[in-house]
């Protein structure tokens, strides 16, 4: 093999050990004040096994505030174990007893260092924290939760027409009821009947 060919191998070797590792984070995370963000994150290597590497998760901006060594952090934080980082690739994070102020985006970043050097960060998760008994909006709300107030506002509306429609049927059989009362009335006062009678007979009717 000349010298030209063998350059040419150990380059193209190269370039594809220096590809970024290709890592993946949730859009969003929603949760109340006071319990526990899962903060996923993943990464892929395309089947290269490497013996060493780590991860940051960094507040804000991409290696802006490293919150493993921000005071802001100290004993909030699970992160994997060494097994679990290499085995599954999970580079994911728990942030504990979370607070309104840690609201805002994070990126992960993972890195390997051999004799050669990888490194891939994803797009950022953006951790919304709110207070007890808050509903975020937004994603938060599931199709599921929309469809059950959709149904539930058409049957009240339903059951509103059907009362409506029911009190107007009492009203005009009541008055019906009056019409024909008075028509009786007037007969009796055309038959030189005393009509108060009339009325005294309709008391004592609704009386009984």
């Amino acid at each position: 093999m000349k010298g030209s060919e063998l350059l040419l191998i150990l380059a193209a070797l190269q370039a594809s050990l220096s590809q970024n590792i290709e890592v993946s984070q949730i859009p969003e995370v929603n949760v109340i004040e006071g319990s526990t963000a899962n903060l996923e994150c993943s990464y892929n290597m395309s089947n290269l096994d490497l013996p060493t590497g780590w991860y940051r998760w960094y507040r804000h901006v991409l290696h802006g505030i490293d919150i493993f060594l921000s005071d802001d952090f100290k004993n909030r934080i699970t992160i994997e174990t060494k097994e679990d980082f290499l085995n599954k690739r999970s580079a994911s994070i728990k942030l504990h007893n979370v607070g309104l102020t840690d609201t805002g985006m994070y990126f992960c970043e993972v890195e390997f260092s051999a004799s050669f050097h990888r490194k891939g960060n994803g797009n950022g998760t953006f951790l919304n924290v709110t207070v007890t008994g808050e509903v975020p909006a937004g994603p938060t709300s599931s199709p599921s939760s929309r469809c059950f107030t959709i149904y539930h506002c058409a049957g009240a509306a339903a059951l509103g027409l059907l009362m409506s429609f029911v009190l107007y049927l009492n009203c005009k059989k009541h008055n019906q009821v009056f019409k024909e009362e008075e028509i009786t009335c007037a007969s009796k006062k055309q038959t030189d009947k005393d009509p108060t009678n009339c009325y005294t007979e309709q008391i004592e009717e609704q009386s009984v």
